[in-house]
């Protein structure tokens, strides 16, 4: 979703929520996708979890969701109840899993279809004269130049636009710039490439509305959107080409994003000398260094693993002789049960990681922000997941991204849980 249709999403969720209508219900949301996994958050910032994800997708099934595990429809008990809960944001497939709900004896009322809302001209014109009143804001505060967009929340597209962006303004000239993104971890990122004018949007809508603005009137702003295909521009719609005979993550931005050639490899930031706030944290927090392991459990895109996984990895680990902590994002992202809750600031991220050792994480943008540091790296990706027309370890490997080369990468099956650990576990020994 993006940010105008996710803040209606979350205002929905939350007024029915006051009304009572979650209180005493079993949650299930229906169909996984990026929509669900901020559905499943909004719950959780409402302390209600979830009881499972449901999909017809036989290849998901079995699979995680933002911890939640992935079942087909036919394995809920009584689903016709009247406690049972069942919510879906799609605009395609609605009607084939309503009617499949209501074959299961569903009523309506126990049905929430949070489908996407259709915007009219009035209301995209009124968006892009938003657009175009921040823009001028922009123009006011820097002057007439270059305006780099970020709209997305994601800290590995940040960290990949940062490794190729010396690169790319020296080739193009570019000697002043604002580079907006949406968020204070976005900013985080690219405070590692010095990347400077970085404006944070005060509404995650302003994106939005700036590329609406962008969309009407591109002849009258200088704005460039960093990424190869954003949803919101139904014109430039290459996404299907993602993972097709060999262009993956960092193929795609250097070719669609910053039309680079090939022979340019991304390039890591040079890191400040952050040794004497790092020893405090891990003083305060009682790490080791050299010896501490920070798991990192949880992705906003690809499939994760149970909780019971990482349980029982923390218990093999600490036998072993490690610290193991958790990288934190506060109530929806808790610290695995017998594990140090770690919250520590992106921009500082590489360099901690790098003086606790070890890293074990499902692939996700925090792997890409670590990739570059010398500890040893353990990404995990499932290996029924896709991501368009190649697998998720094809498109986003470390290796394959030109990250780096002493990275193990692992694909999992979630129905061996314990081979999992023993692989993992393995590779520490060796």
């Amino acid at each position: 979703m993006f940010d105008i249709e996710l803040r209606r999403v979350q205002r929905i969720i939350h007024r029915r929520y006051k009304r009572g209508l979650l209180t005493g219900k079993e949650v299930y949301i229906f169909g996984v996708s990026d929509s669900s996994r901020q559905i499943i958050q909004i719950l959780r910032e409402l302390e209600i979890e979830p009881c499972h994800v449901i999909d017809n997708d036989r290849n998901k099934q079995g699979g995680y969701c933002s911890r939640l595990k992935v079942i087909s429809p036919e394995e809920i008990s009584n689903p016709a109840a009247d406690n049972k809960l069942f919510i879906m944001y799609t605009a395609t497939s609605w009607r084939e899993m309503v009617s499949q709900l209501k074959a299961y004896g569903v009523s309506d009322a126990c049905i929430w279809r949070l489908n996407k809302s259709r915007n009219n001209i009035f209301k995209m014109l009124l968006f892009a004269q938003k657009g175009k009143k921040y823009y001028s804001y922009l123009k006011n505060k820097y002057g007439d130049i270059p305006i780099f967009l970020c709209p997305y929340t994601g800290t590995g597209d940040i960290y990949l636009i940062g490794t190729f962006w010396e690169e790319y303004i020296a080739r193009n000239g570019i000697s002043d710039y604002v580079f907006i993104v949406i968020s204070g971890a976005c900013k985080k990122v690219a405070d590692l490439f010095e990347i400077k004018n970085i404006e944070v949007t005060k509404r995650k809508e302003d994106a939005s509305e700036l590329i609406y603005y962008y969309m009407y009137e591109p002849q009258k702003g200088r704005i460039k959107i960093l990424n190869d295909c954003w949803g919101q521009i139904h014109t430039n719609q290459v996404s299907w080409l993602r993972g097709y005979k060999g262009l993956y993550f960092t193929q795609v931005f250097r070719k669609y994003v910053f039309d680079l050639p090939d022979d340019i490899k991304p390039k890591h930031p040079i890191l400040k000398d952050q040794t004497d706030l790092l020893k405090g944290l891990f003083e305060e927090k009682k790490l080791v260094p050299g010896r501490t392991v920070v798991l990192s459990p949880y992705s906003n895109t690809l499939s994760d693993l149970s909780e019971r996984f990482w349980e029982e990895l923390t218990v093999q680990l600490k036998n072993a002789g490690y610290c193991v902590g958790t990288n934190c994002g506060g109530v929806t992202e808790p610290a695995i049960n017998g594990t140090i809750g770690l919250m520590f600031p992106l921009n500082i991220a590489p360099q901690f990681v790098e003086m606790a050792g070890a890293f074990i994480g499902v692939r996700s943008g925090f792997c890409d922000v670590i990739s570059g540091t010398k500890a040893k790296k353990v990404i995990l990706y499932d290996a029924k997941n896709r991501f368009f027309q190649g697998s998720a370890f094809e498109y986003f490997s470390l290796k394959g991204m030109e990250f780096c080369d002493d990275a193990v990468e692992i694909e999992f099956d979630n129905d061996r849980i314990d081979k999992i650990c023993c692989t993992i576990m393995k590779s520490f020994v060796d």
